[in-house]
């Protein structure tokens, strides 16, 4: 690692004091966020998918927010009420993401990236399949696919969490 330099130390010092002065201006403050959009939309769990009572341990946490025209979906699962087999839950999943993408403004066509847990990789060419059927063959995002011991509740075989835009 290189050594810092005394013209290192003299950009450091400058951009030390140009946001020192931004900080306690408004003028330079306000000046300096204009345009920026600050606005975060989010889409926070009311009730479990299933209308079953709340577990005690459950997070508390937004299924979507969106900020800045790119939109995260948290990890969705299939209703825990009606699992069904792996293509049941990465159907019910998917169906879950396309509704969610929707109330931000968006579509599966916009995907940037997809991560996927699965419980057991055995499982993959059947969730694959049920995958392919669904996503955009045009506009397929980056995917990553890993496996998980356990989900949040048991009998739960995929999450997935997507980032699109919008």
């Amino acid at each position: 690692m290189p050594d810092i330099t005394r013209r290192d130390m003299t950009r450091i010092t400058a951009g030390a004091a140009i946001a020192g002065a931004i900080a306690s201006s408004p003028q330079l403050a306000t000046a300096a966020n204009e345009g920026v959009n600050m606005d975060i939309q989010r889409d926070l769990i009311q009730q479990p998918a299933s209308g079953a009572p709340y577990i005690s341990v459950a997070p508390i946490i937004s299924l979507g927010a969106a900020h800045q025209g790119v939109v995260y979906l948290s990890g969705i699962t299939a209703d825990p009420a009606h699992p069904g087999d792996i293509k049941n839950q990465t159907r019910q999943v998917l169906d879950r993401i396309d509704r969610l993408l929707g109330k931000a403004g968006t579509d599966k066509s916009k995907l940037l990236s997809a991560q996927i847990w699965l419980t057991d990789m055995a499982h993959f060419e059947d969730h694959n399949a049920a995958w392919n059927e669904w996503v955009d063959p045009r506009n397929p995002p980056v995917r990553a696919c890993l496996l998980s011991p356990q989900l949040w509740y048991s009998g739960l075989l995929v999450e997935i969490m997507v980032i699109a835009a919008k």
